[in-house]
């Protein structure tokens, strides 16, 4: 009812800008959320490079076997 007193072009302008802004917090949404999913990512390929150097690295340690028991004395003191 009380869109009959509002004059068409201003009804058509208030429907115009609304449109906008929902188009606009669409874009906004969408971009966050691609964001988020590309950090996710990056971030998941990072932690796997440092488990790939970090194993590599115990791999190819040279390690003598009374360093071992060494470490392993002071690591239980603790």
């Amino acid at each position: 009812m009380i869109w009959a007193l509002i004059p068409a072009w201003l009804r058509r302008a208030v429907a115009w800008a609304v449109a906008g802004l929902v188009a606009i917090g669409g874009a906004w949404a969408i971009g966050r959320r691609d964001g988020t999913a590309a950090a996710k990512t990056k971030a998941a390929a990072r932690a796997a490079d440092e488990y790939r150097a970090t194993s590599e690295r115990m791999h190819n340690a040279d390690v003598d076997g009374g360093d071992d028991v060494k470490w392993l004395r002071d690591r239980a003191k603790r």
